[in-house]
């Protein structure tokens, strides 16, 4: 973790010289010392990468930058704090004082570490040089020959798949890729391929390398291992004449080479021109936890990705491993179906408990208590796996590695929301990059990078592709804790409560209200963050001894949710340093002393009215969010000393803000707002002005990408702004004509009706094209008649209907949208279930078999087509009568049109 400290550490210095009002500080030149020094560290930490073979001085140099880092961080902060403005310049100078041996201490410290950087670079440097000559595979035939487990389930599938990619009628030289987290079976079922008979007599060359992290020379002894009779000359052959004699071996013969557990993009360019394409077949078998990796191999067919095993191939997995052929225990076969399912699908941690359950007598009391501890289990052979996951964490980037260890902090959360963790993220400052401009998507994208590595897993997709929610295995949040406390990075009180541990914790997360009580004063000078959780119940009225967390001077995350502060607790204009603020409070005040948090970029207040927000919330130039659960009210910004107004620049999201913030002053000082949501009124009062007039001051977000409004009697849509992508309405009244100005959005992908009325309950679209709507979903709609064709979506990918009940008329012609790939029905009439189903039969006919169609709820599955038409006609007469009674109620009434026409 010493990048991320060196890192965090940067941005506070970085601070120190930015312009503040609020900061009173000179400019120290220890400041620029330190921000020098950290800076040649944080370098020589992303140089030493994989490039010094001293890997323990590396990793003690790393330990000592770690904690160096942590130590001026501590100093630089407590200076900022002391110096703030309103506090006692005095008490800041004698502070001053009174540290200036613990700064001492620091720099000389840090002229030490350079000394050794220094060192350590010289090393690199001849290393680079021999790393060629003197590098070569040791003997690894064990890990040439992976042992099969006796037992594979769930793979039979995979490896009729991979051996017809092998095989398949193609001439030219192919790489099929395999791709998955560790443990999940890559290399067993390359191992079950490279085994078949049939694989063995159709290649006439065959060899296997287990790649990690060895050299050029080791790679292509290994793989010559298998292909010629090894020599003594082979061994002291150089790497250039090695590959011109693999070259010429492979040369004119349909070869199979298994890459097994490739790291690098390296690996495969270093040895990538030994293999000849000589139009015969010849095929390269890759494993891989990186997607970047497989994809860099430019493979025609598209990486493989192996899945987790289901529960009952979880289950079958377990039973063979612990009883063998013969299971004659059928009273544990329900305990057994629960402690699989703990697995989570991945065989490696199947194996682990396997292992475990076989030593154990086989009872069912033995069972039970093993179950309800399972997930905590640490025995030898569970290290072991750990050693084995842990190669995936020490082959991240410098950047990722906090970021994954962060992720392993959620515990007992089946998913992480990722809009928390990007703003947790970059509160932390683990993301602090000068030349990344959005630091959100940059979050993201290392969110992506996780993914392809496999050590993190996708849960919900957002309906524009992005990740909406994500999770770590369970094995891999092992190996995650394991290295926050060897790291000093995280605590978890609950988990591992010592005082030392207390003592030195920087990141506290407590799981429970039950445990919050500990000693607080020993934490005081040292921790930056503070996650409290608890899902299962809320509590209201935090009492007075539970405040010691708010006398954290040094906070930059602050996150208590579950606990309702009858009002907003001054000890927290206190915390300076606040990047993460979110808080519930009963009385929906926000105190005018709130710009006193300077650094402040997410600031969450869960109440249950609206908050007026002071006009000094104009001063927080670093809000990034601003989330109000009941909504807010955005004063007209003050004036500044020289008469020119504040603006946000940094401002991106505010959620949800009251119609009456849409003023033209509001909206100009916040021009890079990328995310809004306004809550209406309904009918407004006649002393009122009409939503229009708020909403078109809304034409001046130029950035604005996603809107959603609530409550409103919209009388036009002129206000929506060019650069809009999703629009989300919700219990709108919406005016004729509404679609004309939607479909000429340039940008527009994503359209969610909700509970919105339409004039004579019809959506009628003629010659309106939306042509980059990728999704729509219509929900909770009183809508009769829907006309469209494939023309008004041309670039349709995903429609969503959702109890949808009234539906008379669909528009048939969708089924001829070639873009489409998904179609979710939750709820609605027979009409629609109808429909959906008929578009999926004339897709297949187009021959997209790939369109997938979600349909709940939809009474009897097993319903025929007749039987379907029968209860389409029951719904239809029902809907007759309805009208006819309608009719006759209101026959007197001169709009009502003749009774023919609605029948």
């Amino acid at each position: 973790m010493a990048f991320a400290a060196v890192t965090v550490c940067l941005e506070t210095l970085d601070q120190i010289f930015s312009p503040n009002p609020y900061l009173n500080l000179d400019k120290y030149e220890h400041c620029k010392f330190l921000s020098e020094k950290l800076s040649v560290f944080q370098r020589f930490l992303v140089d030493s990468t994989n490039k010094c073979n001293d890997l323990e001085m590396v990793e003690d140099l790393e330990r000592r930058i770690r904690d160096v880092s942590y130590r001026a961080q501590d100093y630089v902060e407590e200076l900022v704090l002391f110096s703030w403005k309103g506090l006692d310049l005095l008490e800041c100078y004698d502070r001053v004082y009174s540290n200036k041996e613990c700064l001492s201490q620091i720099v000389d410290e840090i002229n030490l570490i350079e000394l050794e950087v220094m060192k350590m670079y010289e090393q690199m440097s001849c290393y680079k040089k021999t790393n060629e000559s003197e590098c070569y595979l040791l003997d690894n035939s064990a890990e040439k020959s992976p042992v099969v487990q006796d037992i594979v389930v769930g793979l039979d599938n995979d490896v009729l798949e991979i051996k017809t990619r092998l095989c398949s009628f193609s001439s030219n030289l192919e790489v099929v890729s395999l791709v998955g987290m560790g443990g999940i079976g890559k290399s067993t079922l390359a191992r079950m391929v490279y085994d078949d008979p049939f694989i063995k007599y159709h290649f006439s060359i065959c060899a296997w390398v287990t790649v990690k992290d060895h050299q050029v020379k080791g790679l292509l002894i290994g793989l010559l291992d298998d292909i010629v009779e090894f020599t003594d000359e082979i061994h002291e052959k150089h790497s250039e004449q090695l590959a011109e004699m693999l070259y010429k071996r492979l040369r004119f013969n349909r070869y199979l080479i298994v890459l097994d557990d490739v790291w690098t993009t390296e690996n495969w360019d270093h040895i990538e021109r030994c293999f000849s394409d000589d139009k015969n077949g010849s095929r390269i078998l890759l494993t891989t936890q990186l997607m970047n990796v497989a994809l860099h191999a430019k493979s025609n067919s598209p990486p493989y990705c192996l899945r987790f095993l289901d529960s009952e191939e979880s289950w079958e997995l377990l039973r063979h491993k612990v009883f063998g052929s013969k299971h004659d225990h059928l009273e544990l076969e329900d305990i057994g179906k629960k402690i699989a399912e703990q697995c989570q699908g991945l065989p490696l941690t199947i194996l682990v408990i396997a292992g475990q359950l076989s030593k154990m007598e086989r009872t069912r009391i033995c069972w039970n208590t093993f179950a309800k501890t399972v997930g905590s289990i640490v025995t030898d052979e569970h290290e072991k796996c750990l050693d084995i996951l842990a190669l995936s964490h020490r082959n991240l980037p410098h950047h990722l590695k906090a970021c994954f260890i962060y992720m392993c902090g959620f515990l007992e959360q089946p998913e992480i929301r990722v809009q928390l963790l990007v703003r947790l993220w970059i509160a932390e400052g683990f993301l602090t990059n000068r030349k990344v401009k959005h630091l959100e998507k940059y979050a993201e994208e290392c969110l992506e990078d996780l993914v392809n590595r496999s050590l993190v897993i996708v849960k919900e997709r957002k309906s524009n592709g992005r990740i909406k929610s994500c999770a770590v295995h369970d094995l891999l949040q092992d190996l995650g804790l394991r290295e926050a406390q060897k790291e000093n990075f995280c605590c978890f009180p609950e988990l591992f409560y010592t005082d030392d541990a207390l003592h030195c914790g920087r990141r506290l997360n407590y799981l429970g209200a039950d445990f919050i009580e500990v000693p607080w004063k020993p934490l005081l000078p040292l921790s930056r963050t503070l996650l409290l959780s608890n899902h299962s119940r809320a509590l209201k009225g935090f009492t007075p001894q539970l405040y010691g967390p708010l006398l954290y001077k040094l906070l930059r995350v602050l996150h208590i949710l579950h606990i309702t502060f009858d009002y907003f607790p001054p000890q927290v204009l206190q915390l300076v340093h606040l990047r993460y603020l979110a808080l519930a409070v009963y009385e929906p005040e926000c105190p005018e002393l709130i710009s006193r948090l300077w650094n402040l970029q997410t600031f969450i207040l869960n109440t249950s009215q609206i908050v007026n927000l002071p006009k000094t919330v104009w001063e927080m130039e670093h809000l990034r969010h601003v989330c109000l659960g009941k909504g807010c009210f955005l004063p007209n910004p003050a004036s500044g000393f020289n008469g020119i107004s504040k603006v946000l620049t940094n401002l991106q999201t505010i959620s949800f803000m009251d119609i009456a913030s849409c003023t033209r002053e509001v909206v100009v000082n916040v021009p890079n707002l990328k995310k809004l949501a306004i809550h209406g009124c309904g009918e407004c009062s006649s002393n009122q002005p009409p939503s229009s007039y708020y909403l078109s001051n809304l034409l001046y977000l130029n950035q604005l990408e996603k809107l959603k409004l609530c409550d409103h009697k919209l009388s036009s849509m002129d206000f929506i702004p060019s650069s809009l992508k999703k629009l989300v309405l919700q219990r709108c009244s919406l005016p004729s004509g509404f679609t004309t100005t939607l479909s000429i959005l340039p940008n527009l992908e994503i359209l969610k009706l909700m509970c919105v009325e339409f004039e004579q309950r019809t959506w009628s679209l003629t010659e309106e094209v939306f042509s980059n709507l990728k999704y729509l979903k219509l929900d909770s709609l009183e809508l009769v008649v829907w006309d469209a064709s494939s023309v008004n979506f041309p670039n349709l990918e995903h429609l969503v209907l959702e109890h949808c009940y009234s539906i008379e008329n669909m528009p048939h012609e969708i089924e001829n949208i070639y873009t489409l790939q998904c179609i979710e029905v939750r709820s609605c009439c027979v009409i629609v279930e109808m429909f959906v189903q008929r578009v999926q039969e004339e897709q297949k006919n187009m021959g997209n078999d790939n369109l997938n169609v979600s349909i709940q709820e939809m009474g009897n599955l097993n319903l025929s087509v007749e039987q379907c038409v029968l209860k389409w006609n029951r719904v239809q007469q029902t809907k007759k009568h309805a009208r006819r009674k309608w009719y006759l109620v209101n026959q007197n009434a001169g709009s009502v049109p003749s009774f023919g026409s609605w029948t």
